[in-house]
């Protein structure tokens, strides 16, 4: 066994009513700001309600028709979509922010169509996928996680509970007047006034960020004494897949417990590049960037290979008992 093992402390059918209808206006279509004042416009920093580009099957039905795409294939790629309909201020609850608005102008000419991201099982689809992920990341974040060595990995911050990081097109209605981009958007389960900048700093309370109190296996508010605290997560799903790095059959069992076999040069690289975003985040010089993985999670839901990155002491020294987040930045 490697003298380094990482363990972790612990579309539904849709029935189709009627057909028809293809040149009534797309899905996001006349949509207004919260104050009703003009049209939506795809935004770096906008706030938007809950409404969904899949929610009304006749709107799928449309776009299906419109872009001559299945059916099927239309009601799963937009079925989480946001609509971008209702505009709302960000200093309110809000349950989907637009922190960023990626454009890929290498791929732009590709993209003139909207069928051409409603076609997800494609060459094209699975480039604009791995550009636009990448494209999201912060520069501190593409920064850190260059550092880990694992092809086309992806990094974000550790998220509060109810909190998912993703991407979209732009809205169809949006899309066709010439809005080519892709949000990278914060939603919350429950609308909620945080703001994605703040998951970088002191502003997020230290009950919402994810601290280790690793002797009794259980998270704890970070105000709390613990002895880790969970800061990022590196997205591997890319390199598992393409076989350069490490996929189900290197777990092994061994004296304590399961555990992913990877060569202790690439369990320091890992810790390397944890150990780079948690210095663009935190002024701590007593703890380090250690990377985990769960082997209950390799693979994890939605075929996820995740790395988590800590803030913790080395392995091979005594635990550190702190309180208060490594998130200490302004």
């Amino acid at each position: 066994m490697p003298s380094c093992v990482r363990l972790l402390v612990a579309l539904a059918g849709v029935v189709v009513l009627a057909a028809g209808c293809s040149h009534a206006s797309l899905p996001g279509a006349g949509g207004t700001t919260g104050d009703g004042q003009g049209p939506t416009t795809l935004e770096e920093g906008s706030c938007w309600t809950d409404d969904l580009l899949g929610s009304d099957p006749q709107d799928i039905l449309r776009l299906s028709s419109r872009f001559d795409v299945p059916y099927l294939a239309a009601a799963r790629a937009v079925a989480d979509r946001p609509a971008f309909t209702h505009r709302v201020d960000c200093g309110s609850d809000h349950a989907v922010e637009v922190y960023k608005v990626v454009r890929l102008p290498d791929l732009d000419s590709q993209l003139t169509d909207y069928a051409s991201v409603l076609k997800q099982q494609t060459p094209l689809y699975e480039k604009v996928a791995r550009s636009v992920a990448a494209g999201c990341m912060t520069d501190p974040l593409a920064k850190a996680v260059a550092v880990a060595g694992v092809a086309n990995a992806v990094m974000r911050p550790q998220l509060p509970p109810g909190a998912t990081l993703g991407w979209t097109p732009a809205a169809p209605d949006q899309w066709t007047k010439g809005q080519r981009v892709f949000a990278c958007t914060l939603t919350w389960a429950e609308p909620d006034s945080v703001r994605y900048a703040a998951l970088f700093s002191k502003a997020l309370p230290t009950g919402r960020r994810t601290c280790i109190e690793s002797r009794a296996l259980v998270y704890v508010d970070c105000a709390r004494r613990h002895d880790r605290e969970r800061i990022a997560v590196i997205e591997a799903r890319d390199a598992v897949e393409a076989g350069s790095f490490p996929g189900p059959k290197a777990i092994r069992d061994g004296p304590a417990g399961r555990y992913l076999a990877v060569p202790d040069a690439r369990w320091a690289k890992l810790d390397a590049a944890c150990t780079a975003y948690l210095r663009s985040i935190s002024t701590t010089k007593k703890l380090t960037g250690v990377a985990n993985v769960d082997p209950d999670e390799w693979p994890a839901p939605g075929d996820s290979y995740p790395i988590y990155c800590d803030a913790d002491t080395r392995p091979d020294q005594q635990p550190l008992i702190t309180q208060g987040s490594v998130y200490d930045r302004s």
